[in-house]
């Protein structure tokens, strides 16, 4: 795994959303979704592939399912803000993510950034990138450094 996509998943609750990952007819998945309340959701394994990026493309390389993780977070319109708690348990899996398997941040993004043909899709809906990214790469940095 190389790349780590962020989604929203369009939906009130995490149980909407695991539901629908459920329903056999969605024909999607995703390897973790992250609830408003912080707990975060494995829905398959890493090492699985997960149907979360649909048709894509990342620097190039087509079908980023087959090398990335995709992670929902609960978030079902613009005005719904991302939560303390959700953000907080979003920066810890993402570090634990990066850092095991080493994924520079210029390819952790978002499902707009790779969908095809671009505009096809718009998720996660005002996200806080640059706070988020910044305060992850900070985060992983300490890591690297404390030697952990």
């Amino acid at each position: 795994m190389n790349a780590l996509i962020l989604h929203d998943t369009d939906s009130k609750t995490a149980k909407a959303a695991l539901d629908w990952f459920r329903d056999e007819s969605s024909k999607v998945s995703s390897h973790y979704v992250v609830g408003k309340d912080g707990t975060i959701y494995r829905c398959v394994p890493e090492a699985e592939k997960a149907w979360h990026a649909g048709e894509s493309s990342l620097f190039g390389e087509e079908d980023v399912n087959e090398f990335s993780i995709g992670i929902e977070i609960v978030n079902d319109e613009a005005n719904d803000p991302y939560v303390e708690e959700q953000l907080t348990a979003l920066f810890e899996l993402c570090e634990d993510i990066i850092y095991r398997y080493k994924i520079p941040m210029n390819r952790i993004v978002g499902h707009r950034d790779i969908a095809v043909p671009h505009g096809r899709k718009i998720d996660p809906v005002n996200f806080p990138w640059f706070d988020f990214l910044l305060t992850l790469a900070s985060r992983v940095t300490e890591k690297e450094l404390s030697g952990e």
